[in-house]
């Protein structure tokens, strides 16, 4: 089956936003076809999480690990054929005690293969579906953990922890989704990943610094290759460590947010950007979900 016969398959539902704009704003309604359920949908918002086990499969899933070792080759200096650790030895592999691996930035401007991507209904859908009708792309980028290496495991964290005490009257939370695409297998010797549910409302909770232990009412998550997680940034997370007996395990984390928020801060745009090029001729969407344009 194609990809987009697959996807054509999956449980579905239409939400239609009705904007409450200047009158002479012809943008006033958007509708869009959810991938999910309207339970997976008010899962994903009270819980912070949602699950799709094998998401990506087949060619697709052997694109985005070609693509991705391509990259590490080019930036790590390793044979992406190797068992991985030729590229941990690499300087651009973190050895932190807190966020190990090699975190490789700005991938859809690196290799066409990701520029797939921007317009994933399975994913893409489900952002609007739970951050609204204008949504953009904050950045695609990855994480590579080797088996071996020491602290190739990250710190209980989120991602978005700008919430003051006490609230401002107009305050804007600071809304974002990450998907956790997950290239190679999720078990226990590769690493797995645990998640506190529901943490992303505990917006005052203090997270505890520098931990790396089981905390009350985590999940540990394992898929098979192609396993995407979709959660809300600041649902409280950490990457179990990749053991000895392991294997190379590849992230890409895909994270979409409102068209006014700023592109993730992280890493350097190269130079002959692959996402620049593709907006000489992008259409409407393409251009808002790549930051041009759905400013409201």
């Amino acid at each position: 089956m194609s990809e987009q016969g697959r996807y054509a398959e999956f449980p579905s539902h239409t939400v239609s936003f009705e904007i409450m704009t200047n009158a002479d704003n012809e943008d006033k309604e958007r509708s869009f076809r959810v991938l999910a359920t309207p339970q997976e949908i008010e899962h994903l918002g009270e819980q912070g999480y949602l699950i799709r086990e094998a998401l990506f499969e087949g060619e697709h899933l052997e694109r985005l690990r070609g693509a991705l070792d391509e990259v590490e080759a080019a930036e790590v200096g390793a044979d992406p054929r190797t068992d991985g650790e030729e590229a941990a030895q690499s300087a651009a592999v973190s050895r932190s005690k807190r966020f190990g691996g090699w975190f490789p930035r700005y991938l859809m401007d690196k290799h066409a293969a990701f520029l797939e991507l921007i317009s994933f209904q399975p994913t893409l859908s489900v952002a609007r579906a739970v951050l609204g009708p204008f949504v953009r792309i904050r950045q695609l980028g990855g994480r590579v953990s080797y088996p071996g290496e020491p602290n190739q495991e990250t710190q209980w964290h989120l991602h978005r922890r700008t919430v003051p005490k006490p609230l401002p009257a107009f305050f804007s939370f600071p809304h974002t989704l990450d998907c956790l695409i997950y290239l190679d297998e999720l078990n226990d010797a590769n690493g797995t990943l645990a998640i506190v549910p529901g943490s992303h409302r505990r917006v005052h909770d203090p997270l505890p610094a520098d931990c790396y232990e089981d905390l009350p009412g985590q999940k540990v998550v394992r898929g098979p290759a192609g396993t995407c997680i979709i959660m809300h940034s600041n649902l409280w997370h950490r990457a179990l460590p990749t053991r000895p007996d392991g294997e190379k395990r590849r992230l890409l984390i895909l994270c979409y947010g409102p068209t006014w928020m700023r592109y993730s801060p992280f890493g350097v745009k190269p130079e002959d950007s692959l996402v620049d090029a593709l907006l000489d001729e992008a259409n409407s969407e393409t251009k808002e979900l790549l930051g041009i344009g759905g400013y409201q």
